[in-house]
């Protein structure tokens, strides 16, 4: 899966309305970073992603994130230029992701993220965060 690199205003607009969620790796990565992680990150209520039964029937599922928090109408890491300021960490919700893919291509990409976002250690730190929305 190839990384994202666009930072037009329409994907700009994502770190303002939503960050991108965090796959289990993507921790490791802030934590690198010596950030505590309970200021920066919060629990997120989730994506909704259509899971397809054997018998063919769509079923929904939500599966709850964890997403940099989101404080003053944009992402705690969102700079005074609008740019990213963990860019080369970003979490895996904004660095696979932009506003211009095709629907396909992000569909399967947010099926990959939610199988990951299963994790019960992810899921456990999860639980042990604040609400991801700040305002």
């Amino acid at each position: 899966m190839e990384r994202t690199v666009c930072a037009c205003p329409d994907c700009v607009a994502c770190c303002k309305k939503q960050p991108g969620p965090l796959v289990p790796s993507d921790i490791k990565r802030l934590r690198a970073l010596g950030l505590t992680l309970t200021r920066w990150l919060g629990a997120s209520r989730g994506g909704v992603y259509g899971t397809r039964a054997r018998n063919g029937e769509v079923r929904l599922v939500r599966v709850p994130t964890i997403t940099p928090r989101h404080k003053g109408g944009r992402c705690v890491f969102l700079d005074a230029r609008d740019r990213c300021s963990i860019h080369e960490v970003a979490p895996f919700g904004c660095a696979y992701f932009d506003t211009h893919m095709p629907a396909d291509e992000a569909q399967r990409r947010s099926i990959h993220m939610a199988t990951l976002q299963t994790d019960v250690g992810y899921q456990r730190m999860r639980a042990t965060l604040g609400p991801a929305r700040e305002d």
